[in-house]
């Protein structure tokens, strides 16, 4: 008798939680849900922070119970999502800063930092980004700084993130000796004596830019993960994959105490020493610009192939599986690919190990892509970095897709997704490798999921996914291509919560 009683509970529990009334309705929408079994659909149930159902307008309206809310799409346009797969945010640091364009004439350069000499405290840093015109020109150095600049720190960011200039006081500040030796996977830049002349590059460049970057406070760190993540999910992004340039503990702190609803998961990017992270991530070249991503056969137009930042990368592998932390490589140029495919090869029981960027993955390394299981994560607005490439076939994305390698989409610079999807699909110096619309959203939100392992929780709307939703302001598979920048989310939905609504 017992026995029966407790299988006539279970029987009730069981009916009681199949037929719970969803917590949110979304209906009459056009629903893009990612999942190739059923693309489309007109309307969502959310019951908690999963999706419980996905159909008709009809279909799910009868779900809803009294304490359902109701939210009519009036045939607005519904995605998975956004999950941004590389992102830096940026620092926190209360340094003097300035936006002085993409690429500055030293001039600029020049007499942008003499201004800020004028206007800040003795003790400011002062920091701007520049562009190849100042970072190649050996006339800029430690000791032409001195002449506006002089006992001033002043750090000069390659916007590509591959390569600085710092004034004297700077290095001073920062611990760099006159007698410094390269580190390992980094060098300094000198003159023709062998002085230093103010450059660092790779990992001689990262440590110096994390020390000023970690003299944030933690309210200000706080606060910029807040901006940050405010900004994220006004386009509706809901998942960013994040190498910050500052301490990743103290970036995961600052996550928590900023209370952000995005879902935010930090890669152990400098130090790699972070147990806590489950992804480590190195860099092996740098990029096409300052002509430092390594290739292997066609030579620059300026003439070099760039270099590896490390004679022997298998340690760095071999540590990852070890660990079984996920492992990232930034790798651009095609040796930097080829590099890193053939340690993977070497490291069968790698966790589906990522490309960063592979823009020099050449058709001759797909089979090395595929037996690896790698993934590749690229970046649109690298695209138009493809004319300082030698020639080659640098830069593929649908030809990945054709072969079966499986894709992601991240920022690694402008935030805005639509800027980047439009990126991904107007190929203007390569058509042939331009994806559709519908590909790129995939890459953005599915593809960005399986990146990160996480494809089995999110990246696409169906019953049992985490409710992460974004309400478009337009219909981005039917605008224009010049107005796919424009778009934002007028209601973005994080568990099967709203977390932002456009005013």
């Amino acid at each position: 008798m017992r026995r029966v009683a407790l299988v006539s509970l279970a029987f009730f529990l069981l009916s009681t939680v199949a037929h719970a009334e969803p917590s949110l309705v979304l209906l009459s929408g056009k629903v893009f849900t990612g999942d190739t079994a059923r693309p489309w659909a007109e309307a969502v149930a959310i019951e908690g922070d999963r999706i419980s159902a996905v159909g008709t307008t009809a279909e799910i309206r009868a779900l809803a119970g009294a304490r359902t809310q109701v939210i009519d799409l009036a045939g607005s346009l519904v995605i998975p999502g956004i999950n941004d797969a590389h992102m830096h945010p940026g620092f926190a640091a209360p340094v003097f800063r300035a936006d002085l364009g993409m690429d500055p004439s030293p001039e600029r350069v020049a007499a942008a930092i003499d201004g800020a000499v004028d206007e800040t405290p003795a003790d400011t840093w002062i920091v701007f980004d520049i562009g190849m015109s100042t970072l190649l020109d050996p006339a800029v150095s430690a000791e032409s700084l001195e002449t506006f600049a002089s006992g001033r720190k002043v750090l000069l960011i390659a916007w590509t993130g591959h390569g600085a200039i710092l004034s004297n006081a700077a290095m001073e500040s920062l611990g760099v000796k006159p007698d410094a030796k390269d580190p390992d996977g980094g060098w300094f830049g000198r003159d023709a004596n062998g002085r230093l002349d103010g450059r660092a590059f790779e990992y001689a460049q990262y440590p110096l830019e994390r020390r000023v970057a970690d003299t944030a406070t933690d309210a200000e760190l706080a606060e910029s993960v807040r901006t940050w993540s405010d900004e994220a999910l006004s386009y509706g992004i809901t998942s960013a994959q994040v190498m910050p340039w500052g301490n990743e503990k103290r970036f995961s702190e600052a996550v928590v105490r900023a209370k952000t609803p995005l879902r935010v998961r930090v890669i152990d990017f400098l130090d790699h020493s972070d147990t806590k992270s489950d992804a480590v991530k190195w860099i092996l070249d740098g990029t096409p610009l300052e002509r430092n991503a390594a290739l292997r056969n066609e030579p620059y137009a300026a003439g070099g192939k760039g270099r590896l930042n490390f004679k022997d990368f298998a340690p760095m592998v071999r540590a990852a599986a070890a660990s079984k932390r996920q492992l990232l490589v930034h790798a651009v140029g095609d040796l930097a690919a080829e590099t890193a495919l053939k340690a993977f090869a070497q490291n069968p029981t790698l966790v589906r190990p990522r490309i960063e960027h592979g823009d020099g993955v050449q058709r001759d390394l797909f089979p090395l892509v595929k037996s690896t299981g790698a993934v590749i994560v690229q970046n649109p607005s690298h695209f138009e970095a493809r004319p300082f490439f030698p020639r080659g076939d640098y830069q593929l994305l649908k030809s990945f897709l054709k072969a079966g390698i499986p894709i992601a989409l991240g920022s690694d610079g402008p935030t805005n997704p639509y800027l980047n999807i439009l990126l991904a699909t107007e190929r203007q110096n390569n058509p042939g490798e331009a994806l559709t619309r519908e590909e790129a959203v995939r890459a953005y939100t599915s593809g960005s999921a399986f990146a990160e392992m996480k494809e089995r929780e999110k990246g696409t709307i169906a019953k049992g996914m985490l409710a992460d939703l974004a309400v478009l302001s337009q219909n981005i598979f039917e605008v224009p291509p010049p107005a796919l920048p424009e778009t934002q989310s007028v209601l973005t939905i994080v568990g099967g919560k709203v977390v932002y609504s456009k005013p």
